[in-house]
């Protein structure tokens, strides 16, 4: 193993996540700089370090010095030491100081510093807290290297190291030895696969306790996120549990079964066990719910009111029947009110009209209008002129650690919450939002409850609407103009169980082409040449399927329409990810959200730039896209939250709308084929609606229900919870 003593004369990388760094070594035992890579959890460059590692031949980079490890060489010479006290490591230390130590502890003084650190109150001008801020600084660096060199040594990623850090400092090795799995609990952003790797890793017993215990509360959570339930059974969690851990005898099982409900990490209400979080979500919302259910309104004369209508009819230049102004007054009445119904009920409509009414009424008030996705929220924005965002982005959402700037501490200050696209709200992130409006006054939800629920467990919409607590207006008129859609007409033959085939030859805008799976690509491929040839763009076309694998799979249809709308020219820089290859141009998909970006899971952007790493500007490759205006780049640690979006899921394109969609209807799908989701993928299409397939596999999908195993307990809490009274939220 070659050694070197030198110093870091220049960083090209470095990351505070990983801890990866590539830099520029000079030492007295080599004539010219050393290329070197590694991991470092600290770097500055007044210090000296002694290196320990071997050169490696790199297949695109050539000779590199690989880091196996290093440790920081202490300061031996009183300039050297002056100087490194000195340094902005050291905040309050200037060289006055520096030079006082050094005259009074000499050229031994770091090693005496971290022998006693009571040594430096003979230096003349040193208080407390100068003192801890050098005791501190020294004792970090060794707790850091000793940190990752544990890390290293035994083999384990260092993606979540800095985080593990910042909560534990220097009890950090002492956590990860004694038990790996709290960081489960205490660390937002790993979970129980991290933490087990991590402890197998370092030799943690099969059946240690902790570990049984973190692999039964996993098995339920996993068991809820998969089918969208808050709850399950015992059979159901000691069946997933045992594919973690099997062969285990039952006294272990039931002894730390038992341990995690009394740490209440699972709560066990009468034969249901509920993660602790998704548990308190149901109370939550029950409980605001009946707050807002029993606090009184002020009351507007009915005569100002109906002044107000007329003059919005007069300057929108429409006509509210008289149902629509019996639900425009039935909201001003009620602290918390539901506005659910089909395509071409007139939502938007009613909603506008209530806005605007609201803000006469009330000038001095303030209003948040909110989305679950950013492309809903854009739309938001455009049909009702009022800036609309995200929940998350209401808010402020730290994607690194999880939790909410905003909360229960720091609530919103607004009188009046609207949130559009309801029926994707999920049970956690809804109860997160009330958390935080107990300032609000009145809050209205919109969602059409017969589209796809939620992808995280509850089903907060339908629940909500069937304890029949919440004020809920449903429109089932359809108004003349969309009475000449057949995607209306078809959507609520569907959403009503009327379902009848001969709609497709009463209207121009809806079709079914009979094909077989293997067909699919051929006459998506059609399809799309003749809009693209009609004058369509891409981002006009939408394909939709349910499943990704398959001859008719989203990934096949990919990349089948990448070389329709984006082929290659000679002239676009590609870059492969896995089996994906991005090109210049393409249409991409965000799939995590990225608050401080304003990108959020759902939105569609153009891959504008890709970047080669040259170890000068690009120190890695780079991917750059566009999402409508907003300008995001991309590492490689980050390339797997981007995907294709020529073909997406029906998921995925919750809250869009395209003048063309078409979508794949197969046997092949039979799992996926159900009403929800053929309706929600229908009702995507504004002008042109094709399905591609069997006719069968849609007569038989658009009979079964998606959510028919999600299980909730939300309606019977908002049935149950006791009345309260308002002095509990003074």
């Amino acid at each position: 193993m070659l050694e070197y003593i030198g110093i870091i004369k220049r960083i090209k990388f470095y990351s505070e996540e990983t801890k990866f760094i590539v830099c520029l070594i000079d030492s007295e035992q080599e004539d010219k700089d050393i290329l070197a890579t590694g991991y470092m959890s600290y770097v500055n460059l007044q210090d000296k370090y002694h290196f320990q590692g071997e050169y490696i031949i790199h297949p695109k980079y050539g000779k590199q010095f690989q880091i196996q490890s290093y440790k920081i060489v202490l300061a031996n010479e009183e300039s050297e030491i002056i100087r490194y006290l000195s340094s902005p490591l050291f905040k309050g230390i200037g060289e006055k100081q520096a030079t006082a130590i050094v005259d009074v502890l000499g050229t031994e003084a770091l090693n005496k510093i971290k022998e006693d650190k009571h040594v430096l109150d003979q230096v003349p001008g040193m208080n407390e807290k100068k003192r801890e801020t050098i005791v501190e600084v020294l004792s970090s660096q060794d707790f850091d290297q000793e940190v990752l060199m544990f890390f290293m040594g035994h083999g384990i990623s260092t993606r979540h190291l800095a985080l593990i850090q910042a909560v534990y400092q220097d009890k950090t090795l002492e956590v990860l030895q004694n038990n790996p799995y709290q960081l489960i609990d205490d660390i937002d952003g790993i979970g129980f696969k991290t933490a087990d790797d991590l402890a197998l890793k370092i030799g943690v017993d099969t059946y240690d306790h902790h570990r049984i215990q973190a692999a039964i509360v996993y098995a339920l959570k996993e068991a809820c996120f998969q089918d969208g339930s808050t709850y399950h059974s015992y059979e159901t969690m000691t069946k997933r549990f045992h594919r973690y851990i099997p062969q285990i005898d039952d006294e272990s099982f039931e002894t730390a079964l038992q341990d995690v409900l009394e740490q209440e990490k699972i709560i066990l209400e009468e034969d249901r066990y509920y993660p602790y979080d998704l548990y308190q979500s149901e109370i939550n919302i029950a409980k605001n719910f009946k707050r807002w259910l029993h606090t009184p309104l002020y009351e507007y004369e009915d005569e100002e009111i109906e002044s107000i209508l007329e003059d919005l009819e007069k300057q929108l230049s429409i006509r509210y029947d008289d149902f629509q102004k019996e639900a425009i007054t039935l909201f001003l009445k009620q602290s918390a009110m539901i506005i659910t119904g089909g395509p071409g009920t007139g939502k938007t409509t009613i909603v506008n009209a209530m806005i605007k009414l609201y803000q006469r009424l009330n000038p001095d008030q303030t209003l948040a209008v909110v989305a679950p996705t950013g492309r809903a929220a854009k739309r938001l924005t455009e049909v009702t002129g009022i800036e609309a965002c995200t929940i998350h982005r209401l808010l402020k959402w730290d994607l690194h650690t999880n939790t909410f700037a905003v909360n229960e501490n720091n609530p919103l200050d607004v009188d009046l919450l609207i949130i559009d696209e309801f029926s994707m709200v999920d049970s956690l992130l809804f109860s997160h939002l009330l958390s935080a409006s107990h300032k609000v006054s009145q809050i209205l939800l919109i969602g059409d409850d017969q589209q796809l629920p939620s992808v995280a467990p509850g089903h907060v919409l339908n629940d909500l609407i069937k304890s029949e607590c919440v004020p809920t207006i449903a429109l089932h008129h359809i108004y003349r103009q969309s009475k000449e859609s057949g995607i209306v007409q078809l959507a609520h033959s569907i959403r009503n169980d009327q379902y009848d085939e001969n709609l497709f030859f009463q209207y121009s805008d809806i079709h079914f082409q009979a094909c077989l799976s293997y067909d699919v690509v051929k006459y998506v491929r059609l399809l799309v040449s003749k809009a693209l040839e009609d004058g369509y763009d891409v981002q006009d076309i939408q394909v939709l399927a349910p499943m990704y694998n398959g001859v008719a799979g989203i990934d096949a249809l990919n990349d089948c329409l990448q070389e329709l709308f984006n082929p290659q020219d000679g002239f676009k820089n590609e870059l492969r990810v896995g089996k994906r290859l991005f090109r210049e141009g393409d249409k991409v998909l965000q799939l995590k959200n990225r608050v401080e970006d304003n990108v959020f899971n759902g939105d569609i952007g153009t891959l504008v730039e890709v970047c080669y790493k040259d170890n000068f500007e690009y120190l890695s490759d780079m991917m750059i896209v566009d999402f409508d205006g907003t300008i995001v780049e991309y590492t490689p640690q980050e390339f797997y939250t981007l995907t294709h979006a020529y073909c997406m899921s029906v998921h995925k394109s919750q809250g869009n709308e395209f003048k063309i969609v078409i979508m794949p209807i197969l046997k092949d799908y039979s799992i996926m084929l159900k009403k929800n989701l053929i309706y929600t993928g229908l009702t995507r299409a504004k002008q042109s609606l094709w399905f591609l397939g069997n006719p069968q596999a849609f007569q038989y999908g658009v009979t079964r229900v998606l959510d028919e195993r999600r299980k909730t307990t939300l309606i019977e809490r908002m049935k149950q919870t006791p009345e309260i009274s308002l002095y509990d939220f003074v």
